[in-house]
């Protein structure tokens, strides 16, 4: 028997996430929790998101063998 591959979608209204740029993750102490589409987004989390992209090395993000997505934290030289 076949799994379907898992369908990501909004957290709040679950509209399909097809590949936007516009959506914010949810990360809980890195791991990734769920996504928010554009219109389920409040200001305030839309400004969230935005500082963590400065702290966080989304090129070293990994997909952790219990299936979480990890990003860890940018090194600081």
């Amino acid at each position: 028997m076949r799994k379907k591959p898992r369908v990501e979608r909004c957290m709040r209204c679950s509209r399909r996430w097809r590949g936007a740029d516009d959506w914010n993750s949810v990360w809980k102490s890195g791991v990734l929790t769920g996504l928010l589409c554009p219109d389920c987004q409040t200001p305030e989390e839309n400004a969230e998101a935005e500082i963590n992209a400065v702290g966080l090395d989304y090129d070293r993000m990994h997909k952790r063998e219990d299936g979480h997505w990890y990003v860890p934290e940018k090194d600081v030289i």
